[in-house]
């Protein structure tokens, strides 16, 4: 009896570690691999209060470190243009699409069949038919309402549909990277980059639509923007070659074993820019930094800290999702304390309150140290851009919190160019009529409850 008792525990004690195991499985699973979002590099920046630091941002001396932190090389000669909303950014993609000659490279996280999605794919399947080369990417989760069969008309016409990281067990250690990118280039010379997605909401004037921004590009940093592109391209797909794990300093040697894996089976992309294309002619410096899951550290928290430490007299920066880890929250303090214009346009009403909730109460040591902090107040804030000392300016994908910064693969332009940096400041200050500033007293006051919250939801910031 005792000995069919003791075989019993133990088989209760083995199903409940095997039960544990998979729970943790399972944790690990959802998140990618990557639960514990900060990367070695960026920890030894918090704990040893380091960052790297440059001379004015119109230096030689600060392009260079910009170099050398993010891998990123800048191009001259570039044309930029602010596209504010989907009002403005909406027609100037359609009609870049509708006058392609041989290319077009289309990546969203989102889309959406309503109006938007289909005004898009209706347009991409008409540049198909009069054969232009037509490659389009989204992302499996943020574009979970949409199955591969809603493009098949797109397919009939000739273009290549690919599904980004879709959610099988094959790829389940990837669950938690998702593809962030809005990337749209045409004949490898015009690129648009920044933060709409392809759907109803993003449409309209920032009031009666979401508030979000966009930038569009003509010059050599098109081919940038389309060389990111192209990682992106070979990574869709549920096969293993190309692909990055999110195992943190893994893909180096992984990559070194696909190369040869991607020769011989002829995976990587052949740039496409169009040879008779004008030279821009602009004056617009442009750098596309991109950063993944994978590295050492996240070059676009080195990008904003550069830029932010370097700044002599002002930083507005209008952000939807304010989670920034502790070093940036630093560096944002540290200008202020050293007489730099700090401004922050934060959300108001939010599609994610939770993340409202916990930005909330970051908000104490900003406001006491001289950072202005404005709510806005209509629609919902979507826009992710950053102008410092009316020369210097960065407009993308990625967000100021954990999720955009250490888990997605995201991409931002840095662009040096006093004409667009005015326009961003005039299109900040236009903003600030639409929100209310948020003042230390009243912070203070915030109820318990809230407090609760925020101190409960810290354990998850680097999941939003």
């Amino acid at each position: 009896m005792s000995d069919s008792m003791s075989k019993k525990g133990a088989g209760v004690f083995r199903y409940r570690v095997a039960s544990w195991a998979v729970l943790v499985g399972m944790l690990v699973a959802a998140h990618g691999c990557t639960c514990f979002a900060p990367r070695p590099k960026n920890v030894l920046r918090t704990v040893l209060y380091t960052a790297p630091r440059a001379k004015a941002i119109e230096t030689e001396k600060f392009t260079r470190t910009m170099d050398r932190v993010t891998g990123a090389s800048v191009t001259c000669n570039n044309r930029v243009q602010l596209l504010t909303n989907g009002e403005e950014a909406f027609p100037a993609m359609l009609a870049a699409i509708e006058h392609a000659e041989q290319c077009i490279s289309l990546e969203m996280y989102k889309i959406r069949m309503d109006s938007v999605g289909q005004t898009f794919v209706s347009a991409l399947i008409r540049a198909a038919r009069r054969g232009v080369r037509v490659r389009f990417l989204y992302d499996a989760l943020g574009s979970r309402s949409v199955a591969y069969t809603d493009f098949r008309g797109l397919i009939d016409a000739g273009a290549e549909v690919s599904v980004f990281n879709p959610i099988l067990w094959l790829t389940f250690l990837r669950l938690n990277n998702r593809d962030h990118h809005k990337i749209l280039v045409v004949d490898g010379y015009i690129a648009f980059l920044g933060g709409l997605n392809l759907a109803e909401e993003y449409d309209g004037d920032g009031l009666s639509g979401w508030r979000d921004t966009a930038l569009m590009i003509e010059g050599p940093a098109a081919r940038d923007a389309e060389r990111v592109f192209n990682e992106s391209w070979l990574q869709g797909g549920i096969n293993l070659i190309g692909k990055d794990l999110p195992l943190i300093g893994i893909n180096p040697l992984k990559r070194a074993v696909d190369s040869p894996l991607v020769w011989l089976l002829d995976l990587d992309e052949e740039m496409c820019f169009s040879a008779c294309a004008p030279p821009a002619e602009g004056t617009a410096r442009v750098r596309i930094v991109p950063s993944n899951p994978d590295a050492f550290n996240s070059t676009i928290i080195d990008k904003y800290l550069l830029a932010i430490n370097s700044a002599r007299k002002s930083i507005f920066i209008t952000s939807a999702y304010f989670l920034p880890p502790l070093v940036l929250r630093r560096a944002l303090v540290n200008a202020a304390k050293r007489g730099v214009q700090v401004r922050l346009i934060l959300q108001g009403s939010s599609d994610t309150p939770l993340v409202r909730t916990i930005a909330i109460g970051y908000y104490g040591r900003l406001l006491k140290h001289g950072v202005e902090i404005y709510a806005w107040t209509r629609s919902v804030l979507h826009a992710k851009t950053m102008v410092v000392d009316g020369v210097w300016s960065t407009i993308g994908s990625a967000n100021l919190d954990g999720r955009a910064l250490f888990l997605n693969y995201e991409v931002n332009a840095a662009v040096l160019d006093p004409s667009l940096a005015a326009a961003m400041e005039q299109q900040f200050e236009r903003d600030l009529r639409h929100c209310r500033r948020v003042r230390l007293e009243e912070w203070k006051k915030r109820p318990l409850s809230q407090r609760m919250v925020e101190i409960l939801l810290i354990p998850l910031v680097g999941q939003f």
